[in-house]
């Protein structure tokens, strides 16, 4: 059996990757990740492969174009958010829980260009990226249902807020060019201590998006329904 071609190696088509071009897309991955993380989407594969410090040719042997690089990054985000989401639900603190969750993927969006671009605005989308994208919105149902339930989350809080939410978090983290890239995480203890429930909570008095509003503005797509 050639070295890499174990379970669980990179596959290329049907074909194991061997060892030395796993390495390489494990590299490059790396590279796109730091770059897109900088500089957003709008650098190239050849911004890339300088980072990643390989020929230009080797990049395009693995991902033949920005897309499929794009794809391959996000898949890995994607697993990413929904550990955090299970944990999150698993937490025996159902108001912890739903804090654990929002400071992890705000840290990730606020920092991370690139995939602010993918989440938020389906930024060199395809239906595979916004069906994923799509798919975390019953995380995201669940982890709201349970904190209101708990008493913790004022029930005026939709999952339609929580996209908003994390786009101010970008923005002030945006604000400081920079200089303080950290600042978004006054702006989510602030947003949380206005968004637990309290007796003295004075009401809500404008209506959230909505979920159908938000999802046309991120582009997304719900998973398909399995057949009964």
């Amino acid at each position: 059996m050639a070295e890499g071609s174990g379970a669980g190696a990179p596959l290329e088509g049907d074909r194991p990757l061997r060892r030395d071009a796993a390495l390489n897309r494990e590299k490059i991955l790396r590279a796109a990740r730091e770059v897109f993380g900088q500089y957003g989407l709008g650098v190239t594969l050849d911004d890339v492969a300088r980072h990643a410090g390989v020929g230009v040719g080797t990049v395009y042997r693995r991902f033949p174009d920005k897309e499929t690089l794009v794809r391959a990054l996000f898949e890995q985000d994607l697993g990413i958010r929904q550990k955090s989401a299970e944990r999150a639900l698993a937490h025996p603190d159902p108001w912890q829980g739903f804090v654990d969750f929002l400071m992890e993927m705000g840290a990730d969006l606020a920092e991370n260009r690139g995939l602010h671009e993918v989440m938020m605005f389906g930024s060199h989308s395809s239906e595979p990226i916004e069906t994923a994208r799509g798919g975390m919105l019953p995380f995201l149902e669940a982890l709201i249902r349970r904190a209101q339930e708990s008493g913790d989350l004022r029930a005026e809080i939709t999952p339609s807020d929580i996209p908003v939410v994390v786009q101010m978090l970008s923005a002030a983290s945006q604000f400081t060019q920079g200089r303080r890239s950290d600042i978004w995480r006054r702006y989510v203890e602030i947003l949380l201590n206005g968004m637990r429930q309290r007796p003295d909570n004075l009401p809500l008095t404008t209506p959230s998006l909505g979920d159908e509003m938000v999802e046309q503005v991120m582009g997304l797509v719900r998973p398909a329904a399995a057949e009964e």
